[in-house]
């Protein structure tokens, strides 16, 4: 009965925020700064929907798509935002975060606006009152898989090649190849819908999201998997990378993604972080095996995400951080 009333409380609010959606006209959708898979893929298939209802939204990340998506991204301009362009928009849709900090340089400019603010995301506590409508389920496997709800409320035959290639590759990457605890038979079932309308091939996607790195990565990523520490008991490893690292090997940060993942796979570490310096400060990537909150670890760091898996940032050097942050993780250890 639990399961069913959950079911229907979801549907009721995919409802409810599909039809706020349909009122707008000139929507902004934003996805958050360093956008991965599912920030992009849920963009863009939200970008699809509305069009599917002849509204064409304006699309805005500071960052750009990273090389392993842009084949994704390929057909559409995803443009750095400004108050100009903003104010174009008669709402504004967060994609895949809840905290403007996390969507960039107009952090100020969405706490201030009088434009109506709309969620859709799946990370641990949204602010409150901050939005005037949301379809935030953290229990969610991916952002992505909240923007398939929508389709399914208003019409899946909406599903085309592209919206699938986005949706897919949002679920994909969200939860590390389907192997994270956030996957259920829902996710599975949404997968093979998904594949079904799309007429997509998941083996093609795959590849073009993880077969495309280049020898200088998998050196970086060589120079980084030897720095590895093992720390609190052999519970907790950490690994760093420096820009003087992502130099002597012709890279660059986005080049980083899923370096963490490694460490979790050493006998007995159940918690992985990996320090590298960005803009002036040192990024922070927590990954775990549901037996550390490494959420409120990463909020303590101007960060947050999930149970298992969060971002924060320190202001620096690399080894104040580990020193400040390691500590936090032991407290929290079994």
């Amino acid at each position: 009965m639990q399961v069913n009333n959950t079911a229907i409380k979801i549907r009721k609010m995919v409802k409810k925020f599909a039809e706020a959606l349909a009122k707008l006209e000139k929507p902004g959708l934003i996805s958050h700064i360093g956008p991965d898979g599912d920030a992009i893929g849920s963009q863009l298939a939200l970008n699809f929907w509305f069009r599917s209802r002849g509204i064409k939204p304006l699309l805005f990340n500071d960052d750009p798509v990273p090389d392993n998506l842009k084949w994704l991204s390929a057909q559409e301009e995803i443009r750095i935002p400004t108050e100009e362009l903003l104010d174009r928009c008669d709402g504004i849709l967060f994609v895949d975060g809840n905290d403007p900090f996390r969507f960039g340089k107009m952090a100020a400019y969405f706490s201030d606006t009088a434009r109506p603010l709309y969620l859709i995301d799946h990370h641990l506590d949204p602010p409150d009152g901050f939005f005037r409508e949301m379809l935030w389920d953290s229990d969610a496997s991916s952002t992505a898989y909240l923007v398939y709800s929508l389709f399914v409320e208003t019409g899946p035959e909406h599903i085309t090649k592209e919206v699938a290639e986005a949706l897919y590759s949002g679920i994909l990457t969200d939860t590390g190849s389907f192997r994270f605890d956030s996957v259920t038979a829902a996710t599975h079932f949404a997968i093979g819908s998904i594949i079904k309308h799309g007429g997509i091939k998941p083996s093609e996607i795959y590849s073009r999201i993880y077969d495309n790195k280049s020898l200088a990565e998998y050196h970086l990523l060589g120079t980084a998997l030897k720095g590895i520490r093992l720390l609190c008991d052999g519970r907790v490893a950490v690994m760093q990378v420096t820009e003087k690292m992502l130099a002597e090997n012709g890279c660059s940060q986005d080049d980083l993604e899923g370096f963490v993942n490694y460490p979790l796979s050493i006998h007995g570490v159940i918690a992985s972080v990996i320090f590298y310096e960005r803009e002036g400060r040192v990024k922070i990537s927590l990954r775990g095996k549901s037996l550390v909150d490494l959420n409120q670890v990463a909020r303590r760091f101007d960060g947050g995400g999930h149970f298992n898996a969060a971002g924060a940032w320190h202001p620096g050097p690399i080894e104040k951080a580990v020193n400040e942050l390691v500590p936090l993780i032991a407290e929290s250890l079994p």
